[in-house]
């Protein structure tokens, strides 16, 4: 395509690849590209490092925090089945790109009296993640055994895993508790729970961050 100058509208004509920018210095192969309408590409080395379009900005150099969600509850949750999602611990969020990598923390109230109890992340595209390794019938999770005694206060258990999605489609981070079935975990709660001063009420949380590659 031949390159026009004009004196109103300025230089236009080349649009140029990531490979083979429009607009170079000395090097080649880093400059800007203009690869379709409404966008622009930065390229460094020939590979691109940063797109613009109507969207927004992507591809911002690696390690950069893109976006933050969080989903916080408040209220309590019990649960006694074997595994249960607890209602209000999950976020949705979707990766501007397929790189981009997601870190989770969850910070959990969570307890189950004179019982083994555990907590799983949960992602759509990974399923459940950031657990110990598996090694016979031996339950697995993210934290460790959370077994209080009867009248043992809660505390907060805090898990942090970066997934790799590898997907620009919405994905779901929540938290699934894990115990023996018949037994009841506890969420945001101490093991009895009649109304009185001495008994506390808890917030628990899962936050997710998109990590630029």
């Amino acid at each position: 395509m031949a390159l026009n100058i004009n004196g109103t509208t300025g230089i236009s004509g080349v649009d140029g690849s990531v490979s083979a920018p429009a607009v170079t210095g000395t090097d080649s192969n880093t400059g800007i590209t203009f690869p379709s309408a409404d966008t622009i590409k930065f390229s460094t080395g020939g590979v691109e490092r940063m797109s613009i379009t109507n969207s927004g900005v992507t591809g911002v150099s690696g390690g950069k925090i893109l976006q933050v969600l969080q989903a916080v509850k408040t209220d309590t949750f019990t649960s006694s089945a074997s595994t249960a999602d607890i209602t209000g611990l999950s976020v949705n969020i979707t990766p501007s790109a397929s790189t981009s990598k997601i870190f989770i923390i969850a910070a959990v109230n969570v307890m189950a009296n004179n019982v083994s109890c555990t907590y799983r992340i949960n992602g759509t595209a990974n399923g459940d993640i950031g657990m110990g390794a598996a090694d016979g019938s031996r339950t697995r999770g993210n934290v460790g055994d959370l077994y209080e005694a009867y009248n043992s206060p809660f505390v907060t258990h805090t898990s942090c895993f970066l997934d790799s999605p590898g997907t620009t489609s919405q994905q779901t981070y929540k938290v699934v508790s894990v115990s023996a079935a018949g037994h009841t975990v506890k969420v945001n709660r101490g093991n009895t729970d009649t109304d009185g001063s001495a008994k506390i009420r808890g917030a628990s949380s899962i936050t997710v961050m998109e990590v630029g590659a």
